[in-house]
């Protein structure tokens, strides 16, 4: 058995993983007067959202993150760790409306009706959008986006795209992420998200996290698992878990996951203040291209650097990014099932917050927010810890 720790003080708590929730779990820990030390398997922190540097201009390997949050406990907590700069997201399009369109539509996303009228399809956009149910269906996703949009704005913005994306057609996906995600704007508001405050990082959101964990003792290429338990009872009152499931587990394959590889060139012929794309994040739905869309973070951190940086996203790699929503929540339960039986195993009490350990499809904000929770909940709790398990080395 592999030694984890070996100098835990007493009413120490392990967190697995230093992403966004395992951050903000172990600094408000620590803000409770809770000693704590992450294990983070990755040879940096900062997880999913962590953003990188090449050849001077910032990027993010894992795909764009806004932060946006209408909760000011969150934008108070990021505010205080250098999450100062505000940024206001707006989404494109590259749409073709017809199947032998030679070259895509520059479209905004979400779809907004005022520059539809002006497509040669909106008599037929429009006939759809007057047969739309009061209630949106909760089906699935594709009858979901069906029933708020019409079919045609669906075929162009969205079918092909689930398809790349999740490897499934909509009919095979769950309704429940939609509405934060995906809707039709009759009110001309551009920004895709519409929370109070809404912040990108000069530096993206690795320095920020790092701030979280500046008086956290971590330990980074440690890959825990449930292997490690036994060990983690004997030096913590508590372990709190940020991981995906499956793999913690090692049961592997019990879990779908959607992973996305990202391409990243660096363009050199592009001034201080230059782009080489018309936004940060612009949508590739057709089939045509194999990418799903391109990240161009030098519009959202508004760096001052020569050349820029584009990374082309390609969905199915082999990879835990994104959780698979079915109709039924065969995996969600099947986590629900996986927490259980690494409760069972362990001597301390096991808690679980993020994305990845909790199975959901969650923004940043939601990540502080369950971080923050479980803290609190670990802080009034754990202290008692199960029979046999020992508080201290």
């Amino acid at each position: 058995m592999r030694t984890v720790h070996r100098s835990a003080p007493p009413g120490a708590v392990a967190v697995i993983g230093a992403g966004w929730a395992g951050a903000s779990a172990a600094h408000e820990l620590r803000r409770l007067g809770r000693p704590v030390h992450v294990f983070e398997s990755a040879p940096v922190i900062g997880g999913h959202s962590r953003s990188e540097v090449l050849r001077g201009v910032v990027y993010e390997p894992n795909g764009p993150h806004i932060f946006h949050t209408s909760n000011p406990e969150v934008a108070r907590l990021v505010r205080q760790h250098g999450m100062t700069r505000s940024y206001r997201h707006q989404v494109l399009t590259e749409a073709y409306l017809h199947e032998d369109d030679e070259t895509p539509h520059l479209l905004s996303w979400p779809p907004q009706v005022a520059e539809l009228r002006e497509l040669p399809v909106w008599p037929r956009v429009e006939a759809e959008l007057a047969r739309r149910p009061r209630t949106p269906s909760r089906a699935n996703l594709e009858d979901y986006c069906i029933s708020i949009m019409g079919r045609t704005l669906y075929e162009v913005f969205v079918r092909d795209y689930t398809e790349k994306q999740w490897g499934r057609k909509g009919a095979e996906l769950s309704w429940e992420f939609a509405p934060g995600r995906l809707e039709l704007r009759e009110d001309g508001y551009r920004r895709l998200f519409r929370d109070t405050w809404e912040f990108f990082p000069s530096h993206g959101a690795a320095p920020v996290i790092e701030s979280l964990l500046a008086d956290v003792p971590v330990t980074v290429g440690a890959r825990m698992g449930v292997t490690d338990l036994a060990d983690l009872s004997r030096h913590y009152t508590a372990v709190v878990v940020t991981a995906p499931l499956d793999e913690f587990a090692g049961r592997p394959g019990e879990l779908a996951w959607r992973g996305v590889r990202s391409e990243s060139r660096y363009l050199p012929d592009y001034g201080t203040a230059a782009t080489a794309t018309p936004a940060y994040v612009v949508n590739r739905p057709s089939h045509r291209v194999p990418y799903t869309r391109t990240v161009e973070t030098k519009h959202a951190s508004g760096q001052h650097a020569q050349g820029t940086v584009v990374s082309h996203e390609y969905p199915g790699a082999d990879s835990r990014h994104y959780p698979v929503p079915t109709p039924d929540r065969r995996y969600e339960l099947r986590n629900e099932a996986l927490k259980k039986d690494i409760r069972d195993l362990s001597l301390v009490p096991v808690h679980f917050c993020g994305r990845l350990a909790t199975y959901s499809y969650i923004n940043q904000d939601r990540a502080i927010e369950q971080g923050l929770a479980c803290a609190r909940e670990v802080a009034a709790g754990s202290a008692v810890t199960r029979p046999g398990a020992s508080a201290s080395p």
